[in-house]
């Protein structure tokens, strides 16, 4: 009899602690590893694993997709893109090189065209929350908003998407690269005469062009602090977003420097336009002949892109070209070297040609 109570009490030692071992082996299971980020909105976002099935789309896509792309092997992750031509050409299919396998979507896409792709990641502008990400956020689908307006919002958003894709190391390279040509140009602007500076979009249409003016804050405005300019239009903006200005305001102003930017094409016919007009012959800069054209490949250098730190870099050699004794193109060819990957030969092929407005 007390052999067997001891046999038995045995037994149940075994049991409890088989069961003991299957309950921490459980608990191990549904505590794997996840991948948390807190987004643009300040929103925890919880995904299983990192992502595999990518999809981005909406207005401004492309800043999230030549965010994206700056790091590696983000081809195989992506699903679907949205609609990336602005009006000077795609810049996707440079970026993906089997770009015409990956499914395009449509400018005005709707939220249940995204969920049909079968993300497990969706990428969208902060501001679309409301009118696409709100639906897709219902229907159980991890939504994960950016900025990517200015450089702060940059270093964030660049490490959103690096933990989101496990890169933490190449966000924090890209991060680096970035400020480090920020300190080079103060360092090389530092001390020299700031000329005031009025940097435009322009507007063109049936009735002739227009010009508007960024709010302060936005990268048009932190673009030319960085080269060491001052630009005169922040103080009279009032509106959020995009301010047109007509010729009185800006001759009240009377910039030292003029530049013309536009994310459809090309300045030069507005720029030749104000040149000859005699009304705009009494500004200064008209008359110093310091009217620039900011350049744009595929897309304009000065707007929130990755090519925002090229646009500071250009405006710098404006500027100050005392300051700079190297070609400017060594600068751009680099850029899309350690950014993209985009060694010299294809820079050369693919990019170089599509280099429009004052170049060095």
């Amino acid at each position: 009899m007390k052999t067997r109570c001891i046999s038995l009490l045995s037994l149940f030692i075994l049991l409890a602690g088989l069961s003991i071992s299957s309950f921490s082996e459980g608990v191990q299971e549904t505590s794997a590893p996840q991948i948390v980020v807190e987004d643009a909105l300040g929103r925890s976002v919880t995904l299983p694993e990192s992502p595999k099935r990518i999809v981005t789309a909406g207005k401004a896509v492309i800043m999230i997709v030549d965010a994206l792309y700056l790091f590696s092997d983000v081809g195989e992750r992506v699903a679907a893109v949205g609609f990336t031509d602005q009006g000077m050409g795609d810049f996707f299919p440079v970026l993906e090189k089997d770009a015409g396998k990956t499914a395009r979507l449509k400018k005005n896409v709707g939220p249940e065209e995204i969920l049909a792709r079968n993300p497990d990641l969706v990428l969208l502008k902060s501001y679309l929350r409301d009118s696409l990400g709100k639906p897709i956020e219902t229907a159980g689908v991890p939504v994960v908003y950016l900025d990517l307006e200015t450089p702060e919002q940059f270093e964030r958003d660049l490490r959103i998407l690096g933990t989101l894709l496990e890169q933490e190391d190449r966000a924090e390279e890209l991060i680096s690269m970035m400020d480090q040509k920020a300190a080079e140009l103060r360092s090389r602007v530092e001390g020299r005469p700031q000329l005031t500076v009025a940097l435009f979009s322009v507007n063109s249409g049936n009735s002739g062009y227009s010009f508007s003016v960024a709010p302060q804050g936005w990268i048009q405005a932190v673009l030319v602090q960085l080269a060491g300019g001052e630009p005169v239009w922040t103080e009279a903006v009032s509106k959020p977003g995009w301010n047109q200005v007509g010729f009185e305001q800006i001759a009240r102003w009377d910039p030292e420097v003029m530049v013309l930017l536009s994310f459809r094409g090309a300045t030069r016919e507005v720029r030749e336009s104000v040149q000859t007009d005699s009304l705009w012959g009494s500004l200064t800069a008209v008359r110093n002949d310091r009217i620039y054209s900011m350049p744009a490949d595929f897309y304009s250098w000065g707007q929130p892109d990755p090519r925002w730190i090229l646009g500071a870099q250009w405006l710098a050699r404006v500027l100050h070209p005392e300051a700079f004794d190297s070609p400017f193109e060594e600068d751009v060819a680099a850029f899309f070297r350690d950014f993209y990957g985009i060694g010299k030969e294809r820079f050369e092929r693919e990019i170089r040609p599509r280099i429009s407005g004052d170049f060095f």
